[in-house]
């Protein structure tokens, strides 16, 4: 398994520990903060753009076409925490599958391409995961501080790296 994979599967076991801990009004209770969103659009988002690059087969022959503007938008992800749960955890399991960093295809809404790798794509939901985490830590934490959000949660694994060795700086 290569360090994206690692890090991406970390990453979403982070989030199904979050939402193993919101009840479904928490979950789909607009907030100021984000909006008037929901923790569960943005987690439906974030696992959605798993669901679109990890949907394509192994081994294809040609570039496979990865357009996130075209996702689902299942309406269960983000007002169901279970469902969302097992939307992550499939994502999990697609992503633990053996995978050869091949090339694809990355579309936008209006057509443009670009060549783009299964690598550099696991690399760019790692971001794209950690900034949604991020704001909804802080959502949570204004709306509801007596869940527990842990102090990792939304904060990229480089700012992490560079916390233990600053702590590990002043502590010589």
């Amino acid at each position: 398994m290569t360090r994206l994979q690692e890090q991406n599967l970390h990453i979403l076991h982070q989030l199904t520990d979050l939402l193993a801990q919101l009840s479904a009004e928490v979950y789909t209770q607009p907030l100021a903060l984000l909006h008037e969103h929901t923790i569960g659009q943005h987690v439906r988002h974030i696992a959605e753009f798993y669901q679109c690059l990890l949907s394509h087969p192994a081994g294809a022959t040609t570039p496979d076409v990865v357009n996130y503007d075209t996702r689902r938008r299942d309406l269960v992800l983000e007002t169901d925490p279970v469902a969302a749960s097992q939307a992550l955890l499939d994502a999990a399991i697609a992503l633990k599958l053996p995978h050869t960093d091949t090339q694809l295809i990355l579309e936008d809404g209006e057509g443009q391409r670009l060549m783009t790798s299964l690598s550099r794509e696991l690399s760019y939901l790692i971001e794209h995961t950690v900034h949604h985490m991020a704001i909804l830590k802080i959502a949570l934490n204004s709306a509801y501080p007596s869940i527990q959000v842990p102090d990792h949660f939304g904060v990229a694994h480089s700012t992490l790296r560079h916390r233990e060795q600053m702590a590990v700086g002043t502590e010589q």
